[in-house]
């Protein structure tokens, strides 16, 4: 007896195992012989949906990440070693691509994310109908109307279930959003309502999540499709060229932006080097600063790359808005060019005005950022010496003990106030200040096992731990104990700053050889906490 293959049996039986397959066994099917390839005919649909499939296994797209509605956390974060296979297809040009090829609103939305496993996205079958006898283009639309109409449909039947979803991930109660340390001070009643809450959230998302994922589009093809159309030299006064076509990324944690444009170029300090920062809103225990990375259209190369490969003001780095506003306003002069007023990326800038000019256009774009970063760094340095020099004069929290500040505050080098103003702390200085922060660490030592002062003030009658806890307020607090951090920080910094002057052709070997897309941050500490790198 001859073995039974599918494209032997009966037509009859062909199109109902073909109306119960999904849409990769559909594609592969058809690629079998040439019986299946004249039965399915697949059409551009077919071949999307077989995309959409892909993507959501490991081997091809990487991981589905995780997106919890109240806070919008993403599980694994954005950053992580798991992103960097991340890839999503294109229902523009039918192709799998890297996540930094997509912007926020096209892989992070309800409707356009990767549907989590068991979701009815993720079990959907192929969508295929036998319409023997019509041309190519009518079966496509016809397959295509079919597609869009039920996913109309299931939008219309599922709105009692969007509702819910809004009600789970959008509580009447305002509660602030620490992520996971919501439980840390919710009362029992409150944690279970949370918990209740994203249970309810992840079943409605199990119904709508992706739904609408094949009207997903890269950048490229959105820029082809005209989103950017808006775009003219009308938009942009002052300058005769539109301004450059601008994609939010993700958000990623760096620790200055000179990391953020130039990631791996030195050696990562681990987290427990580095101290905290000064925050009025948000947790204290942030080390990093949270930027979006943004990708820009190059006019010269038409390829979308990282933002820091344009070479940019420092504020541009900062916000969206601030990015699109230098990139329209962009005017920079060079003694030998004169002035540039189109931004181009690295390669394009290398390309048109030479290696001698790129150097130095390079050099002073990274030198800018580490003056940007010593800045920053040295303002958490001098933070809390004006405090101090405010505590120990008359009226101030230690006027009592004034005695023992001598050798803290007075003759103090140079005042707080000015200290910020000059570009550098000379190395004495730095010194200076250590030996005076170690002085009064044994004076907080001996003020907490009840020192006496040498001169009681009759108008303050507290005693050393009321003293010492309206001193040490929550910013102050930082700063003492994290100031030896920001003291070794400043030395680093200002050591890869002297580096970089001498070491110029390093800087234009990295810019060049990095890839201008797939721009990552690198990898914290595995035990750091993850409330340090989520602002």
């Amino acid at each position: 007896m001859p073995a039974i293959s599918l494209h032997t049996v009966p037509m009859d039986i062909q199109l109902n195992i073909l109306g119960y397959v999904d849409p990769i066994s559909l594609i592969n099917l058809a690629q079998t012989c040439q019986t299946l390839r004249t039965i399915i005919h697949p059409t551009r649909v077919n071949l999307l949906q077989r995309l959409l499939a892909l993507e959501l296994l490991p081997e091809y797209g990487g991981i589905v990440p995780l997106i919890r509605g109240r806070d919008n956390q993403i599980i694994p974060p954005v950053g992580s070693s798991d992103w960097e296979s991340n890839r999503y297809a294109c229902g523009g040009c039918l192709k799998l691509l890297p996540h930094q090829r997509f912007d926020n609103h096209n892989i992070l939305r309800l409707n356009l994310r990767k549907p989590p496993p068991g979701s009815r996205e993720a079990t959907r079958l192929a969508e295929w109908w036998f319409l023997n006898g019509w041309e190519d283009d009518v079966r496509g639309r016809i397959i295509q109307h079919r597609v869009y109409a039920r996913v109309s449909e299931e939008v219309r039947s599922l709105a009692d279930v969007r509702r819910q979803h809004y009600e789970a991930t959008h509580p009447d109660d305002e509660m602030p959003h620490n992520g996971v340390n919501q439980f840390l001070w919710a009362a029992d009643e409150q944690a279970e309502a949370i918990a209740a809450n994203d249970r309810t959230a992840y079943d409605a998302e199990l119904l709508l999540c992706g739904l609408r994922r094949h009207n997903r589009r890269c950048n490229e093809c959105r820029f082809l499709r005209g989103d950017w159309g808006h775009l003219s030299p009308a938009n942009n006064p002052g300058n005769a060229l539109p301004p450059l076509p601008v994609a939010t990324g993700r958000k990623l944690p760096f620790y200055n932006l000179f990391d953020r444009c130039f990631p791996t170029f030195f050696n990562p300090v681990p987290l427990s080097e580095t101290g905290r920062r000064f925050t009025a809103f948000g947790n204290q225990r942030n080390k990093v600063y949270v930027w979006m990375m943004c990708t820009v259209r190059c006019r010269g190369c038409s390829k979308w790359q990282d933002a820091s490969q344009f070479r940019l003001p420092i504020a541009a780095y900062k916000t969206e808005d601030m990015l699109v506003r230098e990139l329209g306003q962009y005017s920079v002069w060079d003694a030998e060019l004169g002035d540039l007023r189109e931004p181009k990326c690295n390669r394009c800038f290398l390309r048109d005005h030479g290696m001698a000019a790129f150097r130095r256009h390079i050099v002073r774009f990274a030198r800018s950022l580490l003056l940007d970063a010593l800045n920053r760094v040295k303002y958490q340095v001098l933070f809390g010496w004006g405090k101090l020099l405010e505590d120990f004069r008359p009226g101030g929290d230690f006027a009592s003990w004034a005695e023992y500040g001598a050798p803290i505050v007075s003759s103090f080098p140079i005042q707080e106030d000015d200290l910020l103003t000059v570009p550098y702390l000379t190395t004495w200085q730095i010194d200076d200040l250590y030996h005076r922060f170690a002085r009064f660490k044994i004076f907080v030592k001996h003020m907490y096992q009840g020192l006496r002062p040498m001169r009681q003030s009759i108008l303050d009658s507290r005693s050393n731990e009321e003293v010492m806890t309206n001193v040490m307020t929550s910013w102050f607090r930082i700063w003492y104990g994290d100031y030896y951090l920001y003291e070794g920080m400043y030395r680093r910094l200002k050591n890869l700053l002297e580096w970089i002057e001498q070491h110029e052709q390093d800087v234009v070997q990295y810019a060049l050889g990095v890839d201008p897309l797939r721009l990552e941050r690198y990898d914290w500490d595995a035990e750091a906490e993850e409330g340090e790198i989520i602002s």
